[in-house]
């Protein structure tokens, strides 16, 4: 076969749209190619195309037939700069024009039968569409048809589901809305109940017993007026007798029953809601453990330290002691110590741990406080003007510093950083030494004078002293437990534990142990009460049993 007889390739039909090709639809002209599936496309089969494959690139038939047009033709590797033309439709063999004078038969035994290459690769690709399935097109099509429906399902279900979170949330808000606005009217009534009750009892007793006072006085001063003497005698008996019979009357008194309380324990109140599959609500309070009174004393452990220790404080598991050789050692759960954990410019007067913060007091003239991390590293220091210190006396409270000032008969406070923010007069500091003082609310101190023998409560607002106590001779270290103040004295083995309410001594621990040396300082750590020994340079730790 010469191959100026071969037919041209038709590259017009080369152009058509493949889906519409395949379907025997009327045939359209592509506009685009896409190059993931190597489809040529037109308008309406595109728009398909890209719906259900939207990650497939295409790109318009003009650029892609420029770059078709950019290829070169493969050379023949037999006969140089020969590119091959040629391919045969029965073996597919690929040739040059001199290779089809050079042929041999064709695998069938017969000669090959030529074709232009480019018009036998459109037949073949028109051969492989024509015998690809339609029903497997379907099959597709049915396909996604059934994922589109999938994901529109999911779609109304999870909008469903944020519905019911939203339902659920505002019924949960509207729960505790409705509860606490029973609460809210729970408190009026009563307070309205009381009130009436008050009312009543200023009108019916107080003002009905104090106009009977007031009526007999009256008959007392006018009848030595309008009455002659001897009606004045023979009545007086009769009159004074009711004078005096209100007057040794105990003053009435107002019971009010069935009063509503509120019970805050800590800085805060936190409150919890869990949202449950029930749809309950569940608000639970969170409040601390009440302290039973502790009745007697056993001894657990003791470590012994490398100085006497001055002063110490609990936290998280950890006991940190001021020593007298100018350093804070740290005793762990397990009783392991670890000496010289920080080390200071004088003895250690008093330590106290607050939040993530570790502040020291230490007898430098004048006082200096010092504030370390918990891993023992300086973080500020600022100077206290007190130049003598036999004491554990200072306190946080509220995010400030509290700390003794016995020669000005006051308690200074300063921020956390060392500003001082205000004086609290304290007149029962004066001419006191060997301060020691803790707090058993947000809102008042507890201090105790050794030269007086003297324990007193003070109101850091108001200045105000709310008790004192003196059955107690030299008080020594104290330490705020729940609704109890444990107080230790010098040379005397029994742990007093007063009432920080009323100041009165509700019971008492000994144990021979205590006895002996100076105890500047306690701390309690649950049902354990943690007592350094000056004298005999160790700290004991002791059982509470209630």
């Amino acid at each position: 076969m010469s191959p100026e007889s071969l037919a041209d390739y038709d590259v017009d039909a080369a152009r058509l749209c493949d889906t519409c090709t395949k379907r025997g639809q009327h045939k359209r002209q592509a506009t685009s190619y896409c190059t993931d599936c190597s489809r040529k496309l037109c308008k309406e089969h595109l728009e398909h195309h890209d719906n259900a494959l939207d990650g497939h690139h295409t790109i318009s038939m003009t650029q892609y037939l420029s770059k078709e047009s950019q290829h070169l033709p493969d050379i023949c590797t037999k006969h140089e700069n020969q590119p091959l033309v040629l391919g045969c439709k029965v073996c597919h063999t690929i040739s040059c024009m001199k290779c089809v004078a050079d042929s041999t038969k064709c695998e069938t035994g017969g000669p090959h039968d030529f074709q232009a290459l480019a018009d036998l690769a459109a037949s073949l690709l028109n051969t492989v569409i024509a015998e690809e399935s339609t029903t497997e097109d379907e099959e597709y099509e049915k396909l996604f048809k059934e994922v589109s429906d999938l994901q529109a399902d999911f779609d109304d279900e999870t909008q469903a589901m944020l519905l019911l979170i939203h339902e659920t949330r505002d019924s949960q808000l509207n729960e505790i809305k409705l509860k606490y606005d029973t609460l809210e009217k729970h408190v009026l009534e009563n307070r309205q109940q009381s009130q009436t009750k008050i009312a009543d009892f200023i009108e019916d007793v107080l003002l009905g017993q104090w106009n009977s006072l007031r009526t007999n006085k009256e008959l007392l001063e006018t009848g030595t007026k309008s009455h002659p003497p001897a009606a004045i005698v023979r009545g007086f008996k009769e009159l004074k007798a009711e004078l005096d019979r209100i007057a040794k009357e105990d003053l009435p008194k107002l019971k009010l029953t069935d009063q509503l309380q509120l019970k805050q324990t800590g800085e805060r109140r936190d409150i919890e809601v869990e949202v449950i599959s029930s749809h309950d609500i569940i608000v639970e309070e969170q409040k601390a453990p009440s302290v039973q009174l502790p009745k007697s004393l056993t001894r657990l452990s003791s470590v012994q330290l490398p100085s006497r220790p001055l002063s110490i404080c609990h936290n998280k598991g950890n006991t940190y002691i001021g020593l007298e050789d100018k350093t804070v050692s740290r005793v762990d759960i397990d009783n392991n110590i670890t000496n010289q954990f920080i080390s200071t410019s004088a003895r250690v007067e008093s330590v106290t741990c607050y939040k993530t913060r570790l502040f020291t007091l230490s007898r430098t003239s004048p006082l200096t406080v010092s504030v370390y991390s918990m891993e023992g590293e300086l973080i500020t220091s600022w100077k206290h003007p007190y130049h003598r210190s036999y004491s554990d006396m200072l306190v946080i409270i509220k995010d400030k510093v509290l700390i003794a000032d016995p020669p000005n008969s006051r308690i200074t406070t300063y921020s956390l950083d060392g500003q001082v923010l205000h004086h609290i007069p304290c007149p029962p500091l004066t001419d006191s030494n060997w301060v020691t003082m803790c707090s058993p609310d947000n809102s008042s101190l507890i201090l105790t004078s050794f030269r007086h023998s003297k324990v007193f409560k003070i109101n850091t607002a108001t200045n105000e002293v709310l008790w004192t106590l003196t059955e107690v001779e030299k008080p020594e270290g104290l330490v705020s437990c729940g609704e109890y103040v444990l107080l230790a004295a010098l040379d005397n083995k029994t742990i007093y534990i007063i009432n920080s309410t009323t100041g009165n001594i509700v019971s008492q621990m000994a144990h021979d142990d205590i006895a002996g040396g100076s105890k500047y300082s306690l701390d309690v750590s649950g049902s354990t009460l943690i007592i350094p020994k000056y004298d005999s340079k160790e700290v004991i730790f002791y059982k509470m049993n209630s």
